[in-house]
């Protein structure tokens, strides 16, 4: 089978070199010459800036926005079921707006499959097959669950409805968010009161206050934090703020999660 990772990003590039890794025939697709010439130079390989006569079996849209992977959506639909009968299953890694993530049922038909896949764990984990992949959606198969947990993933959830994976992610980049302003703040408040703000964030980094943000925090990419962060909030509402001031607020705050954890289980 052939797959075509469609956008030549860095969690594009990382996801199309990992599968060639591990015995798949891909085939990289990306409008900017730049990421085809990286491509190239990865792979001795020329890669495509479109999809047209391709033949191809599996497609990964790790495109930027809704609106492009929209696009390639409707492209791929196009071709479905057109080549020799084959199937064609399309794997949506982009993040989505999660208005549009659970409309995704209406791409599939006869031939054509789509899988809800936003992943967490950036580049690096991507590379390394290490990945943790929500798979969402009702068109998903055994043999994509399979597949996905051959190539890509450590971890792998599954949602029966679409839309469901993309709030998990969302909530997931979230957290990280809240996560790295609250060592951003700690640090300046290190400074505030006199302590080197690279000793105490190592001090974080191998305590109790330690996590992945924080290990990684030179190298985030803050603005997609923030924009899941604002397609959370577009569909939850405003989020909390987080008030460490007051103990008893914190405390509550604490005993909630526990809550819902332990009806959860229940």
């Amino acid at each position: 089978m052939t797959t075509a990772v469609i956008g030549l990003g860095d969690l594009g590039l990382a996801c199309a070199l990992r599968l060639r890794d591990v015995g798949c025939e891909v085939v990289g697709v990306d409008l900017s010459a730049e990421r085809r010439a990286e491509w190239q130079q990865a792979t001795g390989r020329q890669a495509a800036d479109g999809l047209g006569g391709l033949a191809i079996d599996r497609a990964l849209v790790c495109v930027r926005t809704t609106l492009q992977a929209d696009h390639v959506l409707g492209e791929l639909q196009a071709r479905g079921g057109l080549a020799g009968g084959m199937e064609l299953a399309a794997y949506v890694v982009t993040t989505l707006d999660p208005a549009f993530a659970r409309r995704l049922a209406a791409y599939g038909r006869d031939g054509f499959r789509v899988i809800e896949l936003p992943v967490s764990g950036g580049r690096a984990a991507a590379r390394a097959g290490e990945l943790t992949v929500l798979i969402g959606g009702d068109q998903a198969a055994a043999g994509d669950v399979e597949f996905v947990e051959r190539t890509l993933a450590r971890r792998t959830f599954t949602f029966p409805r679409f839309g469901e994976a993309t709030i998990a992610k969302l909530l997931n980049n979230t957290a990280a968010a809240y996560n790295a302003a609250a060592f951003a703040t700690c640090l300046a408040l290190a400074g505030r009161v006199g302590l080197p703000a690279d000793v105490c964030a190592e001090v974080i980094r191998v305590s109790s206050g330690g996590s992945w943000v924080a290990d990684n925090f030179e190298a985030l990419i803050g603005d997609l934090l923030a924009k899941d962060a604002g397609l959370l909030a577009a569909e939850a509402g405003r989020l909390p703020a987080v008030e460490l001031s007051d103990p008893a607020q914190l405390l509550a705050t604490l005993a909630q999660g526990v809550r819902f954890l332990a009806d959860r289980h229940e």
